[in-house]
């Protein structure tokens, strides 16, 4: 039975992450997919649910990184078929959107709901 409140749609761009705890610099990932209220990443770096993080990914609408923070809820690891390194689906709640990040980030999961709908009802 599924869970989830929101739909999610897919989102594969950039992401850089850190525990938001943590003062090194953000690494590399990348996302999966997005609801209105959490998003899957991937990474290289497993980690632990309920740990907080700071996530930046780029929407790719020529306006900067959004920047979020998110509690792990779940993190999984899985292999790479094409190179056979491990790597980890981390399953985030979100939790704050700084400032006007929160607008494009919803204008982004609105536009992309929108889409859906629309294909659905070309069917």
């Amino acid at each position: 039975m599924e869970r989830r409140r929101y739909p999610r749609f897919e989102l594969k761009v950039s992401a850089k992450f850190k525990a938001a705890d943590e003062k090194h610099a953000f690494k590399a990932g990348h996302t999966k997919n997005i609801s209105a209220e959490g998003l899957c990443f991937e990474s290289d770096k497993k980690l632990d649910a309920g740990t907080f993080v700071d996530i930046e990914m780029d929407l790719q609408d020529n306006k900067g990184l959004v920047g979020v923070t998110g509690e792990v809820r779940w993190s999984e690891e899985v292999t790479d078929p094409s190179t056979r390194k491990k790597k980890y689906i981390n399953g985030i709640k979100l939790l704050n959107i700084s400032g006007s990040d929160e607008g494009r980030f919803l204008k982004y999961y609105c536009d992309k709901m929108v889409e859906k709908l629309s294909n659905y009802l070309k069917m």
